[in-house]
C-alpha cells in the first residue's frame, strides 16, 4: 500500500489556570510550565509561596492528556511529528499571553517564565520563538534542548536573565547530565546563572525565593 502523510489545522480547546483572577495591577507575572504527566491545576499549587495581591501565576496545560499510573496527566510533546507539536504549543502559549495582556497591560510588569522537567524544553522554545518579552527564564530540573536556536537565545538574553536550577540528589536526572548541559550552554556562549540545591527532582522553593528577592 502506498501512503502519504497529510496535515490539516484544526481548532482545539486548551486549558490553563491562573491565581488572583480579579487582579487589576500586576507587579509580577509567573508563567509556570509543568512536567511530564502533571496537570496544571495541581502544578500551580506548587507556587503558593509566591502569592500576593499584585502577583499573577499562570499555569498552562500541555495539549495532550493521557492515563498515567491510575491518574490523568498531560504532556507537551513527543518525538512524533515534533515540529508541528512545537509550533502548536508555542502558538497556544502566545495566545494565552495575548489574552492576559488584553485584560491587563503587562508592559509594566516583571514577567517570569519557568519550566519544570519536561516543561523546560517547552519554556526554552517558547522564550526563543515568542515575540513577547520575559524578564527571567528559569529552568528547573531538566536537561536543555540541544536543538535550541542558540544565536536567538543569546540575543534575547541581553535583556533577560537565565537561571539553571538543579538538585544535587535528583532521582530522575543524573548529575553528569546536568554538568553536560551546563557545558552545552557555556560552549554556545549563553549567559546564565547556575543554581544547584540540595534536593531531588522538584520545585525548590528556597532557591526560587532567593532569585525573586534579589
Amino acid at each position: 500500500m502506498i501512503t502519504k502523510e497529510q496535515f490539516i489545522r484544526t481548532e482545539k480547546t486548551a486549558r490553563y489556570y491562573i491565581s488572583n483572577p480579579e487582579i487589576d495591577i500586576l507587579h509580577s507575572v509567573y508563567f509556570v510550565l509543568h512536567g511530564y504527566a502533571q496537570l496544571a491545576k495541581d502544578f500551580i499549587n506548587e507556587f503558593d509561596f509566591l502569592k500576593d495581591e499584585n502577583t499573577l501565576i499562570v499555569a498552562p496545560e500541555g495539549l495532550s492528556k493521557f492515563y498515567f499510573k491510575n491518574h490523568i496527566g498531560a504532556s507537551w510533546m513527543t518525538k512524533e511529528d515534533r515540529l508541528n507539536e512545537i509550533n502548536d504549543y508555542t502558538n497556544y502559549l502566545d495566545k494565552i499571553y495575548c489574552e492576559l495582556n488584553s485584560r491587563c497591560d503587562l508592559s509594566q510588569s516583571k514577567v517570569n517564565l519557568l519550566g519544570f522537567s519536561q516543561g523546560v524544553h517547552t519554556a526554552v522554545r517558547w522564550f526563543i520563538k515568542s515575540h513577547y518579552h520575559f524578564n527571567t527564564l528559569l529552568l528547573c530540573s531538566s536537561d536543555f534542548p540541544k536543538d535550541a536556536e542558540f544565536n536567538i537565545l543569546s540575543e534575547k538574553l541581553k535583556k533577560s536573565k537565565l537561571y539553571f536550577l538543579y538538585g544535587k540528589n535528583d532521582n530522575i536526572i543524573s548529575l553528569k547530565t546536568f554538568e553536560d548541559n551546563l557545558n552545552l550552554l557555556k560552549t554556545n556562549n549563553i549567559n546564565f546563572e547556575e543554581v544547584p540545591f540540595n534536593g531531588r527532582h522538584e520545585i525548590h522553593k528556597d532557591s526560587l525565593n532567593k532569585i525573586f528577592n534579589k
